[in-house]
Order: C-alpha cells, then structure tokens, then sequence
C-alpha cells in the first residue's frame, strides 16, 4: 500500500527519510510500536517481510513500513482481531495493491531490489 492511499484511509503516515532500508528500533519509533510486536507481527502476516543481516538483525523496507503502519490502523484504530485483520488483508486490502500490476512493474521491482540488495552489502 502505498503512502498516499494509507493517507487516505485516515492513517497517519510519517516522513520517511529516503533510505532503502531502516532498522527495527526505527520502524518502532516511526509507528510507536514495541519491536517485540514488529517481531511477533513479522510471524503472523506475511506482508511484513524485512532483510535479515548478520546477527539476524533486520532491516525493512519503505513498504514494509506502510504495510506495518496499515496492519496497525486495521488493528489498533478500527479493532480487528489479528485473525480478521489476516482475512481483510487476504482479500486484497494491501496485499494486491503491493503488487505490481505487469511483467514490466514485476522486472522494476525486482531490479530495484538487486540494487538496493547491492548497496545494503556494499555496506
């Protein structure tokens, strides 16, 4: 999902810096969430998928952050259970507007992961 449709769902998006990746003490200060919640949400919806480095530290993603910040208004803002929020999501609520929508978004995407991939290890 993206920020402006996030935006549109009377969620409140931060300002994201324009770094590939954050790390979870700054997801969890960004959406005011415990980072053993990231964690136990990273288990339970799928759509919350961060890069793991050494140490199994990770790292997330611009969408992994509005898919964070929406499973949160689904849970906290409009009182889903976790299990409905796993069906409202299933039926296409962030999951099919994060994905890309034809063979040229599909190859977009995946060269802007290379890259960011190459910078991350780079690092």
């Amino acid at each position: 999902m993206t920020q402006q449709a996030l935006a549109n769902a009377g969620v409140i998006v931060p300002k994201l810096s324009d770094k590939l990746f954050f790390s979870i003490r700054e997801v969890s200060e960004l959406c005011a969430i415990e980072p053993h919640v990231l964690r136990y949400w990273e288990t339970e919806f799928r759509q919350i998928k961060p890069a793991k480095k050494s140490g199994n530290r990770r790292f997330y993603r611009q969408r992994d952050i509005y898919a964070i910040l929406h499973i949160k208004h689904l849970l906290y803002d409009q009182n889903f259970t976790i299990k409905g929020a796993k069906k409202r999501l299933a039926n296409g609520d962030v999951a099919e507007s994060m994905e890309p929508k034809n063979i040229c978004d599909h190859l977009h995407m995946a060269r802007e992961e290379l890259a960011s991939a190459l910078r991350f290890l780079d690092d």
